[in-house]
């Protein structure tokens, strides 16, 4: 089964989509300091992370605000900044709402832009299919 990881370039924080299974994937966020795993639904929205992390690697030198995503339930979201240097900051929100024990988490990943085409295009195969789909539905 496909899996990849973001490695951050200032720690050794990471971020891996792994566990495909129809329309569920798991995003774990792994530091020292904290672990945290979160099963999201992704019926329809995989296409939409794909595109952004297309922009962000298209836009190297940078961009002025935040470029936002968010999972359908809410449950994993997703927001990154730039500098005009190239270090790009993904902001990450985990919930889970279900449950007897509801909890939520909010950190952040450090890259630079030179990760970015590679990432982009292990997020484009992770979603590969969805996307196929989104395109059959058009």
């Amino acid at each position: 089964m496909y899996h990849f990881t973001i490695k951050s370039s200032n720690t050794s924080a990471s971020l891996t989509f792994c566990e495909r299974d129809g329309d569920y994937y798991s995003v774990i966020y792994d530091s020292p300091a904290i672990k945290l795993k979160k099963r999201v639904w992704g019926y329809s929205d995989g296409g939409l992370l794909v595109d952004l992390f297309a922009y962000i690697a298209k836009q190297w030198k940078g961009w002025d605000g935040l470029q936002t995503w968010g999972s359908i339930e809410e449950d994993f979201g997703l927001s990154a900044s730039c500098d005009h240097l190239g270090h790009v900051m993904l902001h990450l929100s985990f919930i889970e709402n279900d449950g007897p024990e509801v909890w939520q988490a909010k950190v952040d990943i450090g890259l630079d832009s030179g990760q970015m085409d590679e990432v982009a295009d292990n997020v484009r195969h992770f979603f590969r299919d969805k996307c196929l789909n989104m395109l059959s539905i058009k």
